[in-house]
């Protein structure tokens, strides 16, 4: 069996897949993670590369790995400086941007700040430390952890590094985490005899892995917010007095709510400069309740500009028909700056016992929610409604739209290639067997152009964002799954249709 190579350079991609959460809380245990898989499944002119058997104990690895691994690399004790030459004494930077599969380290911050919003300070005391070291307002020093409550118990054990060492952990922390971690995605099986635990290189690396990087080495440049932002800084003076470089945006917001929007900015920058944030109560003029007004007490988060407006994404209370039942569900949720008509600051201190204690304590906690919870939930489905839930999304592009307008973008990485016989699979695993509507999908599908192009993404169900996309792609996409989003498309294109006959 040709055994696969895992020669991937630790770029940011890589490394957000192999551990769950935040890289930004996780990165140390990222890196010893990609430099296990490389003494494993490494090239064999890679310097970490092991020889090891296709099973294989825990101590085997540790004992190939360091040096003099039987005395210094204990179960319990954090490793000493002992050999320049162990592995053990390598800094988590020369993992990075020192080894033969390093990459360029004003490379790797730039992608990284395009996931995650951190300072430079503290990239590089992460970089350093394997951790964010902040400083309180009385100079106490505190470890942002976790962005999460969920995230809390995975950093039990978690501490800064020694010297930026990236191995000076137990081999306690090694077995019973990091290895235990490859084991859970995939990396590695395991084998129990009596207390024996054994390892069994895979047979094949985790499809998801593959699926997300399989172009990792070739990946065109995509062009993101913050190439904008470094276009814009380069050309937004006038060059010899002209003025050369231009941007227009759709804002769809009314002239006569601007001063509304500027207050509502204000406000929210004071609320942002306190040392914690506290809850506000905003009043809403939904147009999902038909422009019905609620009051809904909220963590505010941040402000995204999407398409056409500004949000103001916050965790609490979501506008709902039921206001006596307004607890009920605590979710993320997108409010229009032009159609908050009033926010008002709450006490710090609150006696209200109709507010959630779990709710306020997790706003008001050491860890509440942040921006960088948001991008997570963004970048693992398609769409702006991040508190809607996600579902399977299989379309069919023809063939030249999608090398135009797919190919090549951003939607590129998003957008993963199937071929059309995996379509018909999940044509049969989503619809009931021997259906009208299985028989039809399989049907079409096999009427279509064997050039066209299929592809499947994660989706936010009843996302409007991404049914105006859709209706913008026609004809050049048609939906196969889901049913029931298909079937909307139909009527709409119908209801269309009949306006121009």
């Amino acid at each position: 069996m040709q055994r696969e190579v895992f020669n991937y350079p630790p770029t940011v991609e890589v490394l957000k897949l192999l551990t769950p959460g935040s890289l930004k809380q996780n990165l140390a245990k990222a890196v010893r993670l990609w430099v296990i898989l490389r003494s494993i499944y490494g090239d064999d002119i890679d310097e970490v590369k092991l020889r090891l058997g296709e099973e294989f104990t825990f101590l085997q690895w540790r004992d190939l790995f360091f040096r003099d691994a039987a005395k210094y690399h204990l179960r319990d004790k954090t490793p000493i400086l002992h050999n320049e030459e162990c592995r053990c004494n390598t800094k988590l930077t020369e993992w990075l941007f020192a080894s033969n599969l390093s990459v360029q380290k004003s490379h790797w911050c730039w992608s990284f700040k395009k996931y995650y919003s951190i300072q430079d300070n503290e990239l590089k005391n992460l970089l350093l430390t394997g951790m964010i070291n902040n400083a309180s307002k009385d100079g106490k020093q505190y470890h942002n952890l976790a962005d999460t409550s969920n995230s809390q118990k995975s950093h039990r054990f978690s501490k800064s590094l020694s010297d930026g060492r990236l191995f000076s952990v137990t081999s306690r922390n090694l077995k019973d985490h990091d290895f235990q971690s490859l084991v859970n995605l995939g990396w590695l099986k395991v084998k129990k005899s009596n207390s024996q635990v054994t390892y069994l290189k895979a047979d094949k690396f985790p499809e998801f892995f593959l699926d997300r990087l399989k172009d990792v080495k070739s990946q065109v440049k995509q062009f993101t917010n913050e190439e904008l932002s470094a276009f814009n800084n380069s050309l937004s003076q006038p060059i010899n007095g002209v003025q050369r470089f231009f941007i227009h945006t759709e804002y769809i917001v009314h002239p006569k709510l601007y001063n509304r929007v500027e207050l509502l900015h204000k406000q929210l920058k004071g609320i942002w400069t306190q040392d914690k944030v506290p809850l506000v109560q905003l009043n809403y003029q939904s147009a999902k309740l038909y422009q019905d007004t609620v009051d809904c007490i909220v963590y505010p988060v941040c402000i995204y500009y999407y398409q056409r407006a500004p949000y103001l994404f916050a965790y609490g209370q979501t506008p709902q028909q039921d206001s006596n039942n307004s607890w009920s569900k605590i979710d993320w949720y997108d409010y229009r700056l032009d159609r908050i008509l009033k926010l008002d600051e709450l006490p710090k201190y609150l006696d209200n016992v109709n507010i959630p204690k779990h709710f306020v304590d997790k706003c008001q906690g050491k860890y509440p929610p942040s921006p960088d919870d948001i991008r997570d939930k963004m970048s693992v489905a398609w769409g702006f409604d991040i508190y809607k839930p996600q579902e399977l999304l299989v379309l069919r592009f023809e063939q030249y739209f999608y090398g135009n307008y797919i190919l090549g973008t951003e939607r590129d990485e998003m957008f993963r290639k199937i071929s059309r016989q995996q379509v018909e699979k999940f044509i049969k695993f989503y619809t009931p067997a021997a259906s009208t509507e299985q028989k039809n999908l399989l049907l079409t599908v096999q009427s279509r152009s064997p050039s066209d192009i299929y592809c499947k993404v994660n989706y936010r169900v009843d996302d409007n964002n991404i049914i105006m996309r859709l209706r913008a792609w026609s004809p050049n996409v048609e939906v196969i799954l889901p049913w029931d989003l298909r079937q909307r498309m139909k009527k709409d294109m119908e209801a269309t249709s009949k306006l121009y006959r």
